[in-house]
């Protein structure tokens, strides 16, 4: 049986932090050190990061460190009240496997005092070069502490109907037994998207938690009254011209190349869409030729990136949808932007779209990797504006439902249950 997280807000009326000293690893983000010895982090890790605070009181940060001028974006957390009580330690950053191998050795001692001087250990399967919980899990098992995996992507997976060399699939096999181990042997498991929880806890997938990823806050949700009249202004200026923008990575996993193949076909139809492309990646190229050969009435652009906020929202509430064709089974963060403003979801029915976009009230869903399914999606878009507006009004109930804040919330609250429930709650630590 799937055991859904609690949502009923009043579960969260009462504040019950967790006491017990957390450690959470990650592979992924790294901190990043200047010259004056000044420790930088993402924009975005550290929004995750403050919610964490809210709720663990005594927490450690364990990310390899690197000794270089921090990218743009990063933004200094030095004397910052967040983390004025927060404990760090710098792991070894790896610029290769070969590299990675070469300081397992220090990388294994430092996570062994770390989990020594921890109660609760968290960390994801998902780590480059080498998945942090495949060097954290016997180390947690030898050291008898509370174990949480949270699982947020499989990027290891093949990509659906996509010509693999033999190496990738034996390697994606690996990666794939591996992780399953890993998550086989926690406390707590959470996952985004149903699909991961049945592949990857086979022993007791019913004590799977899933809770889908979210960014959003709930000040950029737009208000109803609010959304109403921009559906309005949109519906009663409609001239037949369908405005739909995509955002993400341009490379084939997002499924841009069946992007630009169903374009293709919109134009030979006669079809009248304005498609915007925001993104960076390998397919780059390839977008700003199409803008170039794919005659009218189709009409693409490339725009600059826009920094996530205000800005990004603001551009994706002008449009009449968002299209997501991703061949991947990752459940897309995007959907929820969208939502936020009001703006339906035209996308693949992939096992994380399912999960959050439901088919026919906040979005429509078409068979993944099929260009010619995505051309008739979009045709029937343009011509059944009326039908976007609902969906996207409906959505706007699905984003006030799953915030980042309450996306912690319910972590936070299924966290506590299973502290609870455990003999670590009542002996260790106080939860």
């Amino acid at each position: 049986m799937y055991i859904k997280p609690p949502t009923d807000q009043e579960t969260y009326s009462s504040f019950r932090p967790i006491l017990g000293r957390y450690l959470l690893v990650t592979f992924c983000i790294p901190f990043y050190v200047d010259p004056q010895g000044r420790r930088y982090l993402d924009h975005l890790w550290i929004k995750d990061l403050v919610e964490h605070f809210k709720y663990l009181k005594n927490f450690t940060l364990a990310s390899p460190c690197r000794h270089e001028k921090p990218p743009e974006g990063a933004v200094l957390i030095d004397n910052a009240p967040a983390f004025a009580n927060i404990q760090f330690i710098d792991l070894p950053s790896p610029k290769s496997t070969i590299d990675a191998l070469r300081l397992l050795p220090r990388t294994i001692s430092k996570l062994w005092k770390a989990v020594e001087a921890s109660d609760i250990v968290h960390t994801g399967v998902a780590g480059w070069p080498i998945p942090e919980g495949w060097l954290l899990t016997p180390i947690v098992q030898l050291r008898k502490k509370f174990y949480l995996i949270i699982v947020e992507s499989a990027f290891w997976r093949l990509t659906p109907n996509s010509p693999q060399s033999f190496k990738s699939q034996i390697r994606a096999y690996l990666v794939e037994q591996g992780n399953r181990w890993c998550v086989n042997h926690t406390d707590l498991a959470i996952f985004t998207q149903d699909q991961y929880r049945l592949s990857l806890l086979t022993t007791r997938p019913e004590q799977g938690y899933v809770i889908n990823a979210s960014w959003i806050d709930e000040q950029i949700i737009l208000p109803d009254a609010v959304a109403t009249k921009m559906w309005e202004q949109k519906i009663s200026s409609y001239d037949g011209e369908l405005r739909v923008v995509f955002a993400g990575r341009l490379t084939p996993d997002k499924g841009v190349l069946v992007l630009l193949e169903a374009m293709k076909s919109l134009s030979r139809q006669g079809v009248s869409v304005k498609l915007d492309i925001l993104g960076r990646g390998e397919l780059l190229a390839a977008c700003e030729k199409a803008c170039r050969d794919i005659p009218t009435p189709v009409q693409i652009r490339v725009l600059d990136t826009v920094p996530y906020g205000s800005q990004f929202f603001n551009l994706v509430s002008q449009y009449h949808a968002i299209v997501i064709p991703t061949v991947s089974d990752e459940q897309p963060r995007i959907v929820y932007d969208a939502y936020s403003q009001g703006i339906p979801v035209l996308g693949s029915n992939t096992a994380g779209m399912r999960d959050c976009v439901q088919d026919g009230e906040t979005g429509k869903l078409i068979h993944l990797n099929d260009p010619v399914a995505l051309a008739d999606l979009l045709k029937w878009a343009s011509h059944n504006p009326d039908q976007l507006a609902k969906m996207g009004l409906a959505s706007l109930k699905t984003a006030l439902s799953l915030t980042h804040q309450e996306m912690h919330r319910r972590r936070w609250q299924i966290l506590l249950k299973v502290l609870d429930e455990s003999q670590i709650a009542g002996s260790s630590f106080p939860a």
